[in-house]
């Protein structure tokens, strides 16, 4: 009867003492640690759970209650934010739209109106942005053109 553990057995088991019998302690990775200044830029540490079960750690700036997240949105209310060592840390699903959050009920809407004036907002900025480069560049090129007509007319 070797398949039958005790739970305490099957802890110990996994975590592996690798011989020397000291725990490891857990450590945010450098890319994701959140400092007082960015708490205050509004930065929280985000682990991010993808589809295959890994996970990966990162650091990103909530704007109007939305974080983006490569190419996706998702809605962050105060009660998904957790805090470790006294730095705000999020869980988030890639597949969901809100944080993971073992408190709270499962609904995922109270986030699209936040979502969707976010996914608005940086499509203005992204417009008014290549206007400003077009004509940017149009000045550039009448000024360039100026200096050239001046150097072959010899004035």
């Amino acid at each position: 009867m070797e398949n039958h553990k005790t739970l305490k057995e099957r802890v110990e088991s996994l975590e592996g003492n690798g011989g020397n019998g000291k725990k490891r302690k857990f450590f945010i990775p450098f890319k994701a640690r959140v400092g007082k200044k960015n708490m205050k830029e509004g930065y929280v540490s985000v682990v991010t759970i993808e589809d295959n079960h890994n996970i990966d750690f990162r650091k990103e700036k909530i704007v109007d209650g939305v974080i983006k997240l490569d190419d996706t949105f998702h809605a962050i209310d105060s009660e998904d934010i957790f805090f470790y060592k006294g730095k705000p840390f999020i869980f988030q699903p890639i597949r969901k739209q809100n944080p993971y959050n073992p408190l709270s009920g499962d609904h995922e809407t109270y986030g699209d109106k936040y979502i969707l004036a976010r996914m608005e907002g940086d499509k203005i900025i992204t417009g008014k942005k290549k206007a400003i480069g077009w004509g940017m560049g149009i000045g550039g090129l009448v000024i360039l053109g100026i200096i050239v007509y001046s150097f072959l007319t010899g004035g």
